[in-house]
C-alpha cells in the first residue's frame, strides 16, 4: 500500500481542493492510501468526492508537535504540497498555517501540485528546478522539493527532458456510458422533467468571501434573476443548478425556468452536476469548473460586466438597457452602487478595455460575456445550447486545446508510482 500525505497549505485553498479532488479519483483505491491535512475553511466548504481519503483538520492552533506526530503516525511515502504559492509570499503567515521548517521532517519523496502560472518558474517555462521566479523577482523563502506535479490544464503540456517534472492531464477517466448514467440520476434527483435542459451556475468559494468581505452580496441574486430573465425568452424548458450563492435563497420555477439552489460545494454534487449540464456557468476567469466541463464537451461561460456609473451615479452601459434590466439595476443602485462596476472575476474591479477575443483558452476555455449586454448574451446562450456558430466555435476551439494541454500528460497513478520509486530525499 503506498501512503501518500497532501499537505493543503492555504487557508483558502479552495481551488486546488477541486484539482486535488480529480487528482485522488484517478488513484486505485486498493492500492493507495490518501491523507489530507487541511485548514478548516477548505474542508468545510468543499467535501471530496472520493470517500477513500482519511482526513487531519489543521484546527487553529495547528503546529510542529502536531505535524510531527502526524508524519511518526502516517508515515507516508510521499508527501504532495497543494498550493506552495502561499508559503511563498512575504505575507505567508496571514495565509498559511504551515511554516517551511516543517518540510524538513519528511524523509520521503515531497512533490509540490501547481495549477498556477506564476508559481516557481524558470528561465524556459518548464516550472522546476532553477532560480525560482516569482512575477520576474526572487521570492523572499526557498523552497526544497523533489518533484513538480504541473497541471495540465490549465497549464500546456510539452516535450521535456527534465526527470524532476511531471505533467498531470486532469481529465476524466470516466467512459461514455457512465456518465450518461450519472446524467440520468442526476436529473431525477433535480425533478428535472424530460424535456429541460440543465444549466449549472457556480459562485466560486473565494470570490463569494471576498465579495461579502465588501459588502456585495446584493450583486449575487441580480445576476441570477438576469440569467432567469435570459433564459425566459429562448426556446425550452430550462433548469438552473445555482451553487454556493450567499442567502437568503429558496427554489422557485418561472415560466420555462427552474431553479435550484446548492449552498456548499459538496463535490459528488458537483462533480455529478459538471457531467449533467449542458452548459456551465461562473463569473470567475480561474474557475477549475471551466477545465472539468470544456474537458468533457461542456461549453463554457464566465460572465463579467462592462457596465459602471458615471461621476453623477448614473447607468453607463454598452448598450442600451432593456426596461427590466434598467429597473433591477436601479433597483441595485438604490440598495448598494458600490455592487456596480467593471469586471471580468468578480469581485475585482477591471482595470483595462473590455477584451474583445469571443473565446479564450490560453488557460481556460470559456466565453467571457458581458451580463448586462442583452443582445450579444442573449445570441450567445442560443447558439451554445442551439448549436448555433458559438457552438461550432467550441468545437473547433477544444479540439485544439485538448492537444495542447493533454498531449504529453501522465495519469495519477503513473504519477505515484514514479513518486514512490524515486531514491528517499536522504539518499539523494
Amino acid at each position: 500500500m503506498i501512503k501518500v500525505l497532501y499537505l493543503i497549505a492555504g487557508d483558502m485553498s479552495f481551488d486546488e481542493m477541486l484539482f486535488l479532488d480529480a487528482f485522488i479519483n484517478q488513484l486505485p483505491m486498493r492500492n493507495v492510501k490518501n491523507h489530507l491535512l487541511v485548514p478548516t475553511l477548505p474542508l468545510t466548504q468543499v467535501t471530496l468526492q472520493n470517500r477513500n481519503v482519511e482526513f487531519t483538520v489543521a484546527k487553529p492552533g495547528f503546529g510542529y508537535e502536531e505535524w510531527s506526530q502526524l508524519l511518526k503516525d502516517f508515515d507516508p511515502q510521499i508527501v504532495i504540497l497543494v498550493d506552495p504559492y502561499v508559503l511563498l509570499v512575504p505575507d505567508a503567515p496571514d495565509l498559511t498555517y504551515v511554516e517551511l521548517e516543517w518540510l524538513d521532517e519528511v524523509k520521503g519523496i515531497i512533490a509540490v501540485m501547481d495549477f498556477r502560472a506564476n508559481l516557481l518558474k524558470t528561465t524556459d517555462d518548464q516550472l522546476a528546478f532553477a532560480p525560482y521566479v516569482l512575477a520576474g523577482e526572487e521570492p523572499p523563502f526557498v523552497l526544497d522539493y523533489d518533484f513538480m506535479i504541473k497541471v495540465c490544464p490549465p497549464h500546456d503540456s510539452g516535450p521535456t527532458k527534465n526527470p524532476k517534472l511531471l505533467q498531470w492531464g486532469c481529465q476524466d477517466q470516466m467512459s461514455s456510458l457512465a456518465i450518461y448514467s450519472v446524467r440520468d440520476e442526476v436529473r431525477n434527483q433535480l425533478g428535472c422533467p424530460p424535456d429541460a435542459r440543465v444549466i449549472t451556475m457556480v459562485f466560486p468559494i473565494e470570490n463569494t468571501l471576498m465579495a461579502l468581505e465588501k459588502n456585495l452580496a446584493p450583486h449575487f441574486p441580480v445576476m441570477v434573476e438576469t440569467l432567469i430573465h435570459y433564459f425566459n425568452q429562448l426556446e425550452g424548458n430550462y433548469l438552473l443548478a445555482v451553487v454556493n450563492m450567499p442567502p437568503p435563497f429558496e427554489d422557485f420555477d418561472f415560466d420555462n425556468v427552474q431553479v435550484r439552489f446548492f449552498p456548499t460545494l459538496d463535490m459528488e454534487l458537483l462533480g455529478n452536476l459538471f457531467k449533467a449540464t449542458e452548459l456551465f456557468l461562473t463569473e470567475s476567469l480561474t474557475y477549475p469548473g471551466l477545465v472539468f466541463s470544456a474537458l468533457r464537451d461542456i461549453p463554457g461561460i464566465s460572465f463579467g460586466s462592462s457596465l459602471g456609473l458615471d461621476a453623477d451615479g448614473n447607468l453607463m452601459p454598452a448598450v442600451e438597457l432593456s426596461p427590466l434590466l434598467q429597473m433591477k439595476l436601479e433597483a441595485l443602485k438604490e440598495v448598494a452602487p458600490e455592487a456596480i462596476f467593471p469586471f471580468i472575476s468578480f469581485p475585482s474591479h477591471l482595470q483595462s478595455a473590455w477584451p474583445r477575443s469571443p473565446i479564450f483558452n490560453e488557460r481556460f476555455q470559456y466565453f467571457l460575456a458581458d451580463l448586462f449586454n442583452e443582445p450579444r448574451t442573449l445570441q450567445l446562450l442560443d447558439g451554445l445550447l442551439h448549436d448555433g456558430p458559438d457552438m461550432a466555435l467550441f468545437r473547433e476551439e477544444l479540439a485544439k486545446y485538448r492537444q495542447r494541454k493533454l498531449g504529453y500528460t501522465t495519469e495519477a497513478e503513473q504519477i505515484i508510482r514514479k513518486l514512490v520509486t524515486a531514491p528517499p530525499r536522504h539518499l539523494i
